[in-house]
């Protein structure tokens, strides 16, 4: 077989690979939008691609843990919220905590995306609320139920203008030198990361999770609050609430079992932090997010 044959198989053989190693699942489309649900098993830890957007979409994760690089600038993604892409966007995937993670990609037209997103261009990385991200999920279930087009665009439309006005919370500290700023910000992605190792990581102390990314705790928390704009506290219990939410939504009904897995008190102490990030109980987001009427 001679280099170029062989070059050709090899490719074919890759993208075989590529295939098996992801799912992408179109849930909705509706109203121009196309809404896809995605899970990805890439492995590599290093940055892949590079690969070229060819759409306006907007990411919303579900769970686990993966940076991007888009267009030169790279942040963690992780399900306290997403990012958004533009046409001819240069973007590399790496998965420093391991594969499996969840998203939900929402493609929208170029008029649509512009009416809620352009108004800074530059932004990329954005944060969501409990309350956002517990609309969003509904959303997927009532497609999953079967809900009229006309009810799943209205659904849509509002969790749109819900991530527009959440869009550039992520910000960075602009009063530090831009060789400071970097830091930090490699601090606040690092520390990210090992959030979203899993269960255990957000049942560590601050000590611990101090200790993990090499600073210490009183280091780690300023610059966290100074890059984010949120204390590391409010982040993970928002990390703790999402893992629950997609537990529930994966079929896990046993709320003692979720409680003690992302380090809750008790069930009690699950249910008041539930209700505080996304305004309901464990057990109403359960029959919300449940498969059947």
């Amino acid at each position: 077989m001679d280099r170029k044959v062989r070059g050709i198989d090899e490719l074919l053989r890759s993208e075989a690979v590529r295939e098996r190693r992801g799912a992408l699942c179109r849930r909705i489309e509706t109203a121009g939008i196309i809404v896809q649900d995605i899970l990805c098993c890439e492995d590599r830890t290093a940055f892949v691609g590079p690969g070229y957007a060819d759409g306006h979409t907007v990411v919303l994760a579900r769970s686990g843990g993966y940076l991007r690089r888009i267009a030169g600038e790279e942040f963690f993604v992780d399900p306290t919220g997403g990012y958004l892409t533009r046409p001819g966007d240069e973007h590399r995937v790496a998965h420093p905590v391991g594969p499996g993670d969840r998203s939900t990609e929402i493609r929208i037209g170029e008029q649509l995306f512009a009416d809620r997103f352009d108004g800074r261009p530059g932004i990329r990385r954005f944060t969501v609320t409990g309350a956002t991200d517990l609309h969003h999920r509904a959303l997927l279930a009532a497609a999953r139920r079967g809900a009229e087009p006309f009810e799943l665009a209205e659904r849509l439309h509002r969790l749109l203008d819900r991530i527009a006005v959440s869009a550039g919370h992520w910000r960075s500290d602009t009063t530090a030198r831009p060789s400071t700023a970097r830091v930090h910000g490699d601090l606040v992605r690092d520390t990210c990361a090992a959030l979203a190792a899993g269960p255990a990581a957000l049942r560590l102390s601050l000590e611990e999770l101090a200790r993990v990314v090499g600073v210490s705790p009183h280091h780690l928390s300023r610059v966290f609050h100074a890059v984010t704009g949120t204390t590391l506290t409010r982040y993970r219990n928002e990390l703790r609430v999402r893992g629950v939410l997609h537990a529930l939504e994966e079929g896990e009904d046993t709320l003692r079992t979720l409680a003690y897995a992302y380090g809750f008190a008790d069930q009690a102490h699950l249910t008041r932090m539930c209700r505080s990030h996304t305004g309901q109980v464990p057990s109403a987001v359960r029959s919300l997010l449940a498969d059947r009427a």
